[in-house]
């Protein structure tokens, strides 16, 4: 049965807030409020000043609100048999995948390397996914963490146990990613740093960089800035040359933006140039092994270039460089495009065009976009489409017909509506 608050449904209902209406005034889709009245999760601490005034309660009796639970409040991450909804057969599919993967016949089997290979082999294939949805991945990901604990429990040989700590670094840094997608930010936060303490006891430099990186993603998009920056300086510290800090530097040059800082922007993308060179003759492990979301090649390059451009206000060369990402993607097999990246830049490059002051630019980057299905809307993409319909709030679009259309679009899209067409 679906968890509740009934309190804060029947709350939200008595001051004539829609859920949709909830979402979009704080700036959220309607799945997360939907995730709130069932206790799936809980807002996170800065949108609950907002939550609370558009409720029209104090702090403290939004606190009651949120705790008015029937039947508990576990987390739909903790719980491997409560999936995406009450749907039973959905249910019954979960449970019994858990129960065969966990069976004591198949944990207590003798271990042997071709188990350990088996699991790298399915992790990476699991990193190169590019269009399956982040909760399917979140749950394949944790059956293979789950069978990598049990055998690392029973490992004698040093270098079984190193490879199933870096088995267990990358899918755990697996899931704190999906985990954000997922809007469940603070335990994406937690995993991040458990992915990291793995990476650490494999004594894996890349993984404990890449993991560490990650970590200086969620800062940034929590605005913080100089903790990312704190993050950035631990792992260049154990970086090896190349790839690793050739992702690092450009997720820096983000928090600069951020901080307004735009010389030091420039520094971190010119040395980040260079780290470039070096990563085509020295390749790196992790990435040449497992590539797809543990690879930073061109594409994504350009695309984080890009949006640390967009976040100091430079339209033009965000639109450059997010031009250059949407290129390199789409000389990618289809097969192999990742859907959530490549909508991630377009919306950056229509949210670039507008600051360029060019509308139909902006309306032609988010043709495709608006028709992407809401199962596939995650934070990152509904984080920067809420830039967009912030940008065509203001001036020089708030008497432009088209670009009040072009708002009223994606104003649907953020809210879950049916996929919306343009002209």
């Amino acid at each position: 049965m679906t968890l509740k608050r009934e309190r804060l449904a029947q709350q939200r209902r008595m001051v004539g807030q829609t859920q949709e209406g909830l979402a979009e005034k704080l700036g959220v889709d309607r799945t997360t409020v939907i995730r709130w009245e069932r206790a799936e999760s809980t807002p996170q601490p800065w949108v609950r000043p907002g939550l609370a005034e558009a409720l029209q309660v104090t702090p403290q009796q939004l606190n009651e609100l949120l705790t008015d639970t029937q039947q508990g409040n576990r987390h739909p991450l903790d719980d491997p048999g409560s999936d995406r909804c009450a749907d039973t057969t959905v249910d019954s599919i979960g449970r019994a995948a858990d129960t065969l993967t966990n069976d004591p016949l198949l944990v207590t089997a003798p271990m042997s390397r071709d188990r350990i290979q088996s699991l790298q082999h399915d992790m990476a294939v699991l990193a190169r996914t590019a269009n399956m949805a982040a909760f399917d991945v979140f749950t394949s990901v944790r059956r293979l963490c789950a069978e990598a604990r049990t055998l690392a429990e029973r490992a004698r040989r040093p270098h079984d146990l190193a490879d199933l700590y870096v088995v267990l670094g990358q899918g755990t840094a697996l899931m704190a990613s999906t985990a954000f997608d997922l809007g469940y930010w603070n335990e994406s936060a937690a995993l991040a740093r458990a992915a990291n303490q793995y990476a650490d006891l494999a004594g894996h430099a890349s993984l404990v960089a890449w993991t560490l990186g990650l970590q200086m993603t969620l800062a940034n998009w929590r605005n913080e800035p100089d903790a990312a920056l704190a993050y950035f300086a631990k792992a260049m510290s154990v970086a090896p040359a190349g790839e690793p800090r050739l992702r690092l530097r450009h997720i820096a040059s983000r928090s600069y933006a951020l901080l307004g800082n735009s010389p030091s922007l420039k520094q971190a993308l010119r040395a980040a140039y260079r780290d470039r060179d070096l990563a085509t003759k020295r390749p790196d492990d992790l990435s040449s092994s497992f590539g797809g979301e543990f690879a930073f090649g061109p594409a994504r390059a350009a695309a984080c270039a890009a949006a640390a451009w967009l976040d100091l206000g430079d339209g033009e060369e965000a639109a450059k460089c997010a031009q250059e990402a949407v290129d390199a993607y789409t000389q990618l097999p289809p097969a192999r495009r990742p859907y959530s990246q490549i909508n991630g830049i377009k919306i950056d490059l229509a949210a670039a065009y507008l600051g360029m002051s060019d509308r139909d630019a902006a309306v032609h980057a988010l043709g495709d976009v608006l028709t992407l299905p809401p199962e596939k809307r995650n934070t990152s993409l509904t984080g920067r489409m809420t830039r967009v319909r912030h940008v065509l709030g203001g001036s020089p679009w708030t008497h432009d017909h088209e670009a009040r259309q072009l708002a009223e679009a994606v104003s649907g899209w953020l809210t879950n509506k049916s996929p919306v067409l343009l002209n």
